[in-house]
């Protein structure tokens, strides 16, 4: 290795370690919430922020150097003001899969230090803590994706007087967003875990959902029980990574058979920086995690199971894809569809468009910019598909 080599290598080490320590400092912030209690709208000098948050002015102050420095914070008025960029980590975020990321790399900090023991024992370190390394990360950064998550529900169809369930739904949040974004949906949680069962239940009186969502404990690996089309929609997600790879594709199918309209979950693809780290550390943590996909393993996934009308859709910043899959064997012409015009039709055809599901799963942007009233069209075919 040479002079050249090793200024390179150096530069591009000493990066990705700066990289790590301003993300850190970053998630520091949001773990002791300056980015909700610092106003986006007026400013609040470091004094102030100290007082309200009863908090050491001097570690206050040293944040504030660095939040200013990286454009979370700007000067205004004798004290700071949150940028729009910083807004984006706080509670409420229009980004919520960001922050969800954010929480995330804040929990796997604790695998660091035992990736030995792991490693030698093969085994996570729930395990090896007797279950003192716990999953309680994923409510926080469920909360965080479930918002995205129940808007593409309902842009897929689910509507007031459906049912959805909600296999592996943890504490529930995924639910809680559905409800909420689509009034009169009945749904139902199964999960393992009695503890996070019973934060779901409080969580969902809470906010006046204990009538509309019913959080069942059960095992979601055997599904026997349940009867063919017993629900609308089935979704799970983040549960594939923890299932044997011998058991995804059954699971799948069982989604499949117990649902009357469609199936939601997710693929987390193993294919940049980002996936692949998180890899590594999941699986450092838990011994049951079986790995995300490769791109190829998650396309060959889909195609076994013989279904021909799915989508994809971008979340966790497009490192996650949601699969939307309609199950039913039902569908209708275009000519079916109320709204739909002679010139309408003669676009669509052009795009590979024939019928309902197939105008389902099309990019609105794409169809848009045909001129076509999407946002009608789409809306008489899940009337027709989905009654």
């Amino acid at each position: 290795m040479d002079a050249d080599d090793i200024r390179q290598f150096s530069a591009e080490l000493l990066s990705m370690l700066i990289q790590a320590s301003a993300s850190l400092t970053t998630i520091q912030g949001i773990e002791v919430g300056f980015f909700d209690w610092i106003p986006l709208n007026k400013a609040i000098t470091a004094g102030e922020l100290s007082r309200q948050m009863g908090y050491d002015i001097s570690r206050v102050e040293r944040w504030l150097r660095f939040a200013l420095a990286v454009g979370f914070v700007k000067k205004s008025d004798g004290g700071y003001t949150l940028t729009l960029k910083g807004s984006l980590l706080r509670r409420g975020t229009p980004a919520p899969d960001l922050l969800g990321l954010y929480h995330m790399v804040s929990y796997f900090t604790k695998a660091v230090p035992y990736s030995k023991d792991a490693y030698q024992k093969g085994a996570g370190l729930d395990s090896i803590t007797q279950l003192k390394i716990s999953r309680d990360y994923i409510p926080r950064v469920a909360s965080q994706l479930s918002r995205a998550s129940a808007e593409y529900f309902k842009w897929a169809g689910l509507t007031t007087g459906h049912t959805i369930l909600d296999l592996g739904c943890g504490e529930g949040s995924v639910l809680r967003e559905t409800v909420k974004a689509c009034p009169g949906v009945s749904a139902t949680g199964i999960d393992i875990n009695l503890q996070t069962l019973d934060l779901g239940k409080r969580k969902n009186a809470e906010v006046g959902l204990q009538d509309q969502i019913e959080l069942r404990v059960g095992d979601i690996t055997n599904l026997s029980g349940i009867k063919d089309g017993s629900f609308d929609w089935v979704s799970s997600f983040n549960v594939l990574p923890y299932l044997p790879i011998n058991k995804r594709d059954t699971f799948l199918r069982e989604m499949i058979r117990i649902s009357r309209y469609g199936v939601f979950f997710n693929q987390v693809i193993a294919n940049n920086i980002a996936t692949l780290s998180v890899d590594v550390l999941l699986s450092t943590l838990f011994t049951d995690f079986s790995g995300f996909f490769t791109e190829a393993e998650a396309d060959e996934f889909l195609q076994r199971v013989k279904i021909k009308h799915y989508a994809f859709m971008p979340i966790i910043q497009q490192e996650s894809r949601m699969v939307i899959m309609f199950t039913s064997q039902s569908d209708v012409p275009l000519n079916r569809i109320q709204g739909m015009s002679d010139a309408d039709r003669e676009k669509l055809d052009k795009e590979k468009v024939h019928t309902a599901k197939d105008l389902l799963l099309k990019d609105p942007a794409a169809l848009g910019k045909l001129g076509i009233d999407v946002h009608a069209l789409r809306a008489s075919a899940i009337k027709l598909l989905f009654p």
